[in-house]
């Protein structure tokens, strides 16, 4: 594909992806385009989840949500309605058949071999600029926080009399097999309350709430509820002002990372060469065995990988990272 000329460049897609996780990795995409191309208009296609990462970003002239379980005759509409907006380049990041049906003038290929050394998905994403003459490498996720998130969040930790140092705790994961152990969370949680006079916050939504209460039911010492309390740029407001955060693999991990809160994650079944975080002073605990990182739906063994990883070498961790010694 040959580099484009950047001056016909005027009307951008993003497709991005569905899962929030998998979607924060992407944004490093919109602010290399918003730079490269200062003066176009970017849109963004994102499913229901995603809305929220997107709807306050000055970036973003027009958002998109596309929800895939719509009928085939809404996405005909879309289609026809995108198309009549006459994109020049349609960069998608989940090969859909849009870039074929929407006729850009430049478009990303579904088809995309990577060097050896960019393995990270973050990476991976900006690399798909590269046809074009972009090198992104290296550009950080971000999400935009508007006042009105920084008020709210002001509010909730007046009204919990949350005081520092704030560690938030992450203890779900939409796949049962990256969660750590409850155990493990409710040990590392007391350690961190007594040891570092920390405030422990559970943050979540939906199902994470059951698991942050199980952890809490283990636990000695007190803790805050804030799951499903924020939204996600209100998350990300509130991670901006804590001094850790501990998690699984999952959204909130890659949410850590795009506002720079130091990020601790245990890490089992999948790679943290493609998936872990990417800041300066973040850490990554995980077992080094012969089937992990093995990034299947289901264990064949019994779950050594996340088993094997133990409350003091965490709590050691989380402490030095507290304190100032990476």
């Amino acid at each position: 594909m040959p580099v484009i000329d950047k001056a016909q460049i005027k009307r951008i897609l993003v497709i991005t992806l569905s899962n929030i996780g998998d979607i924060i990795l992407t944004t490093p995409v919109i602010r290399a385009l918003s730079q490269e191309f200062s003066g176009s208009r970017i849109d963004v296609m994102v499913g229901p989840n995603g809305k929220d990462i997107f709807d306050k970003d000055p970036r973003i002239f027009k958002l998109v949500v596309y929800d895939k379980h719509i009928s085939i005759a809404e996405k005909r509409r879309l289609q026809l309605k995108l198309r009549r907006l006459k994109y020049d380049l349609v960069v998608d990041l989940r090969n859909t058949v849009f870039p074929l049906l929407l006729a850009p003038r430049y478009r990303t290929s579904p088809i995309q071999s990577f060097p050896k050394d960019v393995v990270h998905k973050k990476e991976r994403h900006l690399y798909r600029l590269a046809p074009f003459g972009i090198d992104g490498l290296g550009e950080r996720s971000y999400i935009h926080i508007t006042k009105e998130d920084e008020d709210y969040v002001d509010d909730l930790i007046k009204a919990n009399a949350v005081t520092e140092p704030i560690v938030i705790v992450s203890p779900g994961a939409k796949s049962h097999l990256k969660r750590w152990a409850i155990e493990g969370f409710a040990e590392v949680c007391d350690g961190l309350a007594g040891e570092c006079a920390a405030t422990i916050v559970f943050v979540g939504t939906g199902p994470d709430k059951e698991i942050s209460l199980s952890v809490a039911r283990k636990m000695k010492g007190k803790y805050k509820d804030f799951v499903d309390k924020t939204n996600i740029r209100q998350l990300a407001s509130l991670l901006k002002r804590s001094s850790l955060l501990i998690t699984n693999d999952s959204a909130p991990m890659h949410l850590g990372c795009a506002v720079g809160t130091k990020v601790l994650a245990i890490f089992g079944p999948t790679d943290p060469k493609k998936y872990g975080p990417t800041g300066e002073f973040d850490a990554v605990i995980s077992k080094k065995l012969f089937c992990s990182p093995c990034e299947v739906a289901a264990c064949k063994y019994g779950h050594e990988c996340m088993k094997l990883v133990s409350a003091d070498e965490v709590l050691d961790r989380a402490k030095m990272m507290i304190e100032g010694y990476e």
